[in-house]
């Protein structure tokens, strides 16, 4: 019985997970639908240097 509460519990957070996820997306996706073009991508440029920066790099590289 203790094991069917668990799976009960995970499907639970698991339906969950994916409402909060599609919330997301239809979220992200109306603000990149209402963004101007130079505005969004100059965001995602810096998402992106952030991301791919040398000092970043090397970081993850030591670990």
């Amino acid at each position: 019985m203790k094991q069917n509460s668990i799976l009960t519990g995970l499907k639970e957070a698991k339906e969950l997970n994916l409402k909060n996820n599609l919330r997301y997306i239809d979220a992200y996706s109306d603000y990149v639908k209402k963004t101007d073009n130079k505005i969004w991508s100059k965001g995602q440029k810096k998402f992106l240097d952030v991301l791919y920066s040398k000092k970043r790099r090397s970081v993850s590289a030591q670990i």
